[in-house]
């Protein structure tokens, strides 16, 4: 008898009854769900009906919780108790790594719609505001004591100072893309930056914008995770008061 083939996410459903649809697609989308082993990303893919799933919940909903996770535990920054802002959230990996370092609330921004991971929309800790210009925010009904970023395909030029001014304590934890910042000095460039020398003079150029506009970088981090395209990224902890660093500026060593 021919094996009949049904569609994963129906296969889903059906077997995990205690997860919505929503949550089931979202397993999906994010990798965490393997048939025989094998990865499926795609909800509409054919599995025979007798296939053996896998659920695999990893410990963040995306791979910028790990990124974040990196930092907050290397610059021992306490979140727990405290309110914060995520710009640039998307699937909202940075959203729930602050909410697993003991977060109060957390106002997930960003211009896009129907990113974010579906678990925040029910969680009351979470504010979700989609479609969304952080640059066009004044005021939130809480506000934010500190601030983490990862605005994807535009600089920090321009917006970690607006990001710092919603803030009560006036730091930043932004992630730097260097493709973003000036790489390979081409308007609209998306492409990897990998020579060593591009890397230090577009980061230690970014740090002196950053300076005339009024954002100190404090500390620089490089991440323990390259972006998808292969760029390795950079955390800056941003300030908008001057004090005595705890790392030095950006100097070539600091790529070794």
């Amino acid at each position: 008898m021919k094996r009949k083939n049904r569609r994963i996410l129906d296969l889903m459903r059906e077997r995990y009854t205690q997860w919505d649809r929503d949550q089931c697609l979202a397993f999906i989308l994010c990798g965490e769900v393997s048939v025989q082993g094998e990865t499926v990303r795609d909800p509409a893919r054919t599995v025979p009906e007798e296939a053996e799933i896998e659920v695999r919940p990893v410990r963040y909903v995306s791979r910028g919780g790990i990124k974040l996770e990196h930092a907050l535990s290397r610059w021992h920054l306490a979140v727990a108790g405290k309110v914060m802002l995520d710009a640039g959230a998307s699937t909202g990996g940075f959203t729930d790594c602050l909410l697993q370092f003991g977060a109060a609330h957390v106002y997930a921004i960003d211009v896009g719609y129907n990113q974010i991971h579906p678990k925040f929309r029910k969680d009351p800790r979470v504010t979700v505001m989609e479609g969304t210009n952080i640059l066009e925010v004044t005021t939130l009904p809480q506000k934010p004591h500190g601030a983490v970023c990862d605005l994807s395909f535009r600089s920090l030029r321009g917006a970690a100072s607006h990001i710092l001014s919603l803030t009560a304590e006036n730091w930043l934890v932004a992630l730097v893309k260097p493709q973003f910042e000036g790489g390979e000095d081409s308007p609209g460039f998306r492409g990897v930056v990998r020579s060593e020398e591009s890397l230090r003079r577009i980061l230690a150029s970014l740090q002196d914008d950053l300076e005339k506009e009024g954002v100190h970088t404090e500390k620089i981090l490089e991440s323990p995770i390259r972006g998808r395209g292969g760029n390795r990224e950079f955390f800056f902890y941003l300030t908008r008061e001057s004090r005595e660093r705890g790392f030095p500026m950006y100097t070539p060593s600091g790529l070794k």
